[in-house]
């Protein structure tokens, strides 16, 4: 029993059709038991189906402040014709403004380390509700 054995008794790349058939069903038949394969729908059947709702919140000022900076920064970019640099450029803008969106602290140097690393200034400042 040793992968040697293993790799001649299920050799794929000699025989023909019927014969590689015949040895992908004895693979199936040995390694069945082993497997766990369920679909999606099968797995969670008493959830009940997903909802979301959207709330909009306004920005805090610090998150305000640096998508403005954000976007002043590379304000050329953003009022000009866009092609092929400058669509790069962009969507790199695009991808900046986004981050700022998710939570300002993801730029270096915008939290204020004297405060508390858990403290309630993460949620404040990324306008998530209270």
């Amino acid at each position: 029993s040793t992968s040697e054995d293993f790799n001649s008794f299920f050799n794929l790349e000699e025989g023909d059709k019927n014969t590689k058939k015949t040895i992908i069903k004895q693979l199936h038949k040995i390694l069945r038991p082993f497997m766990l394969r369920r679909l999606k729908g099968d797995a969670a059947k008493e959830l009940l189906p997903k909802t979301e709702t959207i709330l909009y919140m306004r920005m805090p000022d610090a998150q305000k402040k640096l998508y403005k900076d954000l976007l002043t920064r590379n304000i050329d970019i953003v009022n000009s014709n866009v092609t092929g640099v400058q669509k790069t450029a962009l969507l790199n803008i695009i991808m900046q403004l986004r981050k700022c969106c998710n939570h300002p602290y993801l730029f270096p140097g915008v939290e204020d380390r004297t405060l508390h690393p858990l403290g309630e200034h993460l949620v404040s400042t990324c306008g998530k509700m209270k």
